[in-house]
């Protein structure tokens, strides 16, 4: 009786060792990403392991539990391999050490089912009674603290990431993926920076997949993918890389593969739903948005100079402009006057240029330049930033600041790109008027000419006076970027009155439509914009029209060239160069890299409607609101436009860039062409 006494109690005094030994090896990785495996059998190891008349100390309900939730946690290597993150008998005191090799042994021989996800701070019980048990505390970054979903349903959202993964890695092999990289590498696709970083991250899980031994291993190497990828990178079929893989695996030719991609990867289209939401989606996004607190968010103004944190470069006479109060403006109050608009581009441009990457001018002569001026020759490179109305309100943003961007070339830049990619004629022409609207609903654009005809889709050309209507959209819901376009060639348009209107023939959405026209008249540009109902006429311009003059236009109209409140094809101050907002203080290049030229006096006199936030940038929990979030955009303005002082023009790493800078130091100034990133 004696010695078992003695062993009893010296089984007692080991204990407190063997805890601390569990605590121990859970720390070396509690940080990493944890899974869950099929481990079975671990308690009844863990008995059989210790000696036979200490086995009925050890056997409460408290261990039990925990090492059958917790015994089976594994991590996993870079190469696949599998780690037990409880189990190691080099640390644990004699007495438990068969029972830790046993558990060990047959956690290692397990297959990974799931990512651990857990709301507890602490796993296990550590005391009851006054008797300790087997417990391990998980960081405090670990612990899941969505309001939205639980751990359990966080951790089945992983197992549906796993399933949709494999299906994707199996539907596109390897060497399609690398086609893919290759064409987004190229900068020669349309906005490729949105889902490059996705491509990569397919070519990079194939080629670790291909280099490991066995059929286990890979799929250790998966759940580690599908633990670590940034939201939606997991969901190849259902995302813009699964529609550019699906091309390529169908042999469409190069051309074809870029204009398809193009017309999806389009602002308007690209992550956006092509659907109002349903009275449910409203009231799951008013869920969403009262649980995380963030109504207030969701209003956005247009940043200031000064809030901007960080720059690559800042003239040095640049002062951040002081907040004015609102003044009451006229109606062409935002108007440049002729006077203010430089007219030395003609002679600036006779300055010798030097061609450079911007890699090479940020290094050698951005730092010592003292003043730097960008030709505004690129509708389309003008941008704005924009930040949250309410500082308080949390954030809604991927990164850690509340600042992002939009850019917005104008109603031209886009109606350009559409109406050339359906085969019509855009340039060279004396008189154009295209129609465009982003739904499938089928709206004409109709024009009574001075001859009196009629140019509509059943009468597309008229012969008498040289118009035709050479893009017809969506007779059938065939494209959610639908153009339409009436035009004269040079020297074809007679002289008198013409009128311009769009109909809604086929309403497919939801009483109305929005819309915008483009009119060109001998290179100066008209836009109007509108709504127009099923089966309704609204006039979009009527004008009287001389060879020579400028027309006498009747209605609401503005030139596109003084959306920006600057002139265009001009040299323009630039006051400071910073990075896009989601690389100031963190390193989220897959979310873009751009470089902002923030230019004097500029700002989007436009209401901004559906740029306050784009959807792929919001955090991962907003995603299930995208609908009703789209629509709540697309319909609030952004705003403080008189207190903007944040725009300019901006350029990606992965796009064309075609940059002239003026570029002054000392007494020298020279032209600096930037063709590319590097």
């Amino acid at each position: 009786m004696t010695t078992t006494y003695t062993r009893v109690d010296s089984l007692k005094d080991q204990y407190p060792h063997f805890s601390d030994a569990i605590k121990e090896r859970f720390a070396e990785y509690a940080d990493l990403s944890l899974f869950t495996t099929d481990a079975d059998g671990l308690f009844e190891a863990y008995l059989n392991g210790l000696p036979e008349h200490a086995r009925q100390h050890y056997n409460c309900n408290c261990c039990l539990n925990f090492i059958n939730r917790f015994g089976g946690l594994v991590s996993i290597n870079d190469k696949g391999e599998v780690s037990s993150v409880m189990w190691d008998e080099t640390q644990t005191p004699n007495l438990f050490i068969d029972s830790v090799k046993a558990m060990k042994k047959i956690v290692h021989k397990s297959k990974v089912n799931g990512v651990f996800i857990s709301s507890e701070r602490t796993l296990g019980t550590p005391t009851t009674n006054g008797w300790d048990h087997m417990s391990v505390n998980l960081p405090t970054n670990k612990v899941h603290t969505s309001r939205l979903k639980t751990a359990g349903q966080e951790m089945a959202e992983k197992k549906e990431d796993y399933r949709i993964l494999i299906a994707g890695l199996r539907e596109f092999p390897e060497d399609v993926v690398q086609t893919a990289v290759n064409l987004l590498e190229s900068e020669t696709m349309y906005r490729s920076d949105r889902v490059l970083g996705v491509a990569k991250f397919l070519k990079e899980l194939h080629a670790k997949r291909l280099d490991t031994s066995n059929g286990h291993t890979r799929d250790n190497i998966t759940w580690l993918a599908v633990a670590n990828a940034p939201s939606g990178f997991c969901h190849v079929k259902s995302s813009m890389i699964g529609t550019l893989l699906e091309d390529i695996v169908a042999g469409f030719n190069y051309d074809a593969i870029s204009r398809r991609f193009a017309e999806k990867m389009n602002p308007a289209n690209y992550m956006r739903s092509q659907s109002a939401p349903t009275q449910g989606n409203i009231q799951q996004a008013e869920k969403i948005v009262a649980q995380l607190g963030i109504a207030e968010s969701l209003r956005r103004r247009y940043a200031r100079y000064d809030e901007i944190p960080t720059f690559l470069w800042q003239d040095k006479g640049t002062v951040a402009p002081k907040v004015e109060p609102k003044k009451s403006v006229g109606v062409f109050g935002g108007i440049t006057p002729k006077g203010n608009q430089s007219n030395s581009v003609a002679s600036d441009l006779n300055l010798p240029t030097t061609v450079m990457t911007w890699d090479k001018f940020q290094r050698t002569l951005l730092p010592t330049a003292d003043v730097v001026e960008v030709l505004t020759n690129n509708a389309n490179k003008f941008m704005a930033l924009v930040t949250a109305a309410d500082e308080s309100a949390p954030n809604i943003l991927q990164w850690d600041n509340t600042v992002s961007w939009y850019y917005h070339g104008g109603i031209d830049s886009e109606i350009k790109r559409r109406v050339e990619t359906a085969g019509g004629q855009y340039e060279n022409v004396e008189i154009r008027c295209s129609l465009i609207w982003d739904s499938y609903t089928d709206l004409d654009i109709h024009c009574r000419t001075p001859r009196g005809s009629h140019i509509y889709y059943g009468t597309k050309r008229a012969h008498i006076d040289g118009g035709m209507l050479d893009v017809d959209a969506n007779v059938s819901p065939d494209t959610l970027t639908p153009v339409e376009n009436i035009r004269w060639a040079n020297g074809r348009a007679p002289e008198g009155t013409y009128k311009f209107y769009v109909n809604n023939f086929t309403e497919r959405g939801k009483g109305s439509t929005p819309f915008k026209v483009e009119l060109e008249i001998n290179g100066k540009i008209y836009t109007f914009s509108g709504t127009v109902g099923s089966k309704e006429d609204i006039v979009a311009f009527e004008f009287d029209y001389v060879k020579g003059n400028d027309p006498v236009i009747r209605g609401v109209n503005h030139t596109s060239e003084n959306a920006w409140n600057i002139p265009t094809n001009s040299f323009v101050k630039v006051k400071g160069i910073t990075n896009s907002p989601n690389l100031w203080n963190n390193d989220l290049e897959r979310l873009g890299n751009h470089i902002f030229f923030i230019l004097e006096d500029c700002k989007d006199l436009s209401e901004g409607k559906g740029r306050g936030f784009f959807t792929e940038t919001l955090k991962p929990e907003l995603r299930e609101a995208r609908k009703t979030l789209e629509a709540y955009t697309a319909n609030t303005p952004i705003e403080g436009v008189e207190e903007a002082s944040a725009s300019g023009v901006g350029y990606s790493k992965d796009g064309e860039w075609n940059l002239t800078l003026k570029v002054s130091t000392g007494n020298s100034t020279r032209l600096i062409k930037i063709d590319r990133w590097d």
